[in-house]
């Protein structure tokens, strides 16, 4: 059967962009075209309350004291799923299949996690892909009392524990980050001081006659009304 060229060379440019639109969608937030970065501190209010911080061994856990480990990258895949990158690590937060969380230099499935709001202003971070298939219940990512990262497979792990709630924080690592400062407005408002008064002028020194070489006084007189 003859196919025309035209017909030919259309399917093979639709073939060409459906593969360019396919390796857009799974091509990983590293190569720097996904959009939404945002980078902060991950704060959970467990405990003392801790950072998250991602190892450059891999190692995932938490620090009462924000340090570079806790400087963490946010990047947003699509709607309302993220991936959690260390900025001095240049690892990705990741879930196995069993639910433990660990940290990759790639960029795969299991470093998806879907940021939910909650309503005491905390954020739940649950795995895309893991959850529990029998019950549907979500895997999340959270840290017990001692900073240490929990599995997302306990059954205590739940959104409503406060091991899973996390607060974004502004990372301040970066010089470059503007700041503002705030001045006492009662120091503004203080009245300046009165100007100091203008130099008296000397007195006036009377008159000497130049023939007598006594001195003339000058005496104004004011002329007295009277009436009736």
């Amino acid at each position: 059967m003859n196919v025309p060229l035209y017909l030919l060379s259309l399917t093979v440019a639709q073939l060409v962009c459906a593969a360019a639109a396919a390796e857009e969608r799974v091509r990983p937030p590293q190569d720097g075209l996904a959009s939404g970065r945002r980078t902060c501190r991950l704060y959970c209010r467990v405990g003392i309350g801790f950072h998250l911080q991602i190892h450059p061994d891999g190692r995932v856990n938490g620090s009462h004291e924000p340090n570079q480990m806790s400087v963490l990258e946010l990047v947003a895949i699509s709607q309302g799923v993220i991936g959690i990158r260390g900025v001095h690590s240049s690892r990705f937060l990741a879930m196995n299949r069993r639910g433990r969380l660990h940290a990759t230099e790639g960029f795969s499935d299991d470093c998806k996690f879907r940021e939910r709001f909650q309503e005491n202003s905390y954020n739940t971070y649950a795995s895309v892909i893991h959850r529990n298939h029998r019950t549907g219940r979500d895997w999340y990512v959270a840290l017990n009392k001692r900073g240490k990262a929990k599995m997302g497979s306990s059954p205590r792990v739940k959104s409503q524990h406060v091991s899973t709630h996390f607060l974004p924080r502004v990372s301040r690592h970066d010089d470059s980050e503007r700041s503002f400062q705030i001045s006492e407005r009662s120091h503004e408002r203080r009245k300046k001081p009165p100007p100091p008064p203008p130099p008296k002028s000397p007195p006036l020194k009377p008159k000497v006659h130049a023939e007598t070489g006594q001195r003339r006084i000058q005496v104004k007189y004011w002329p007295k009304y009277r009436f009736g």
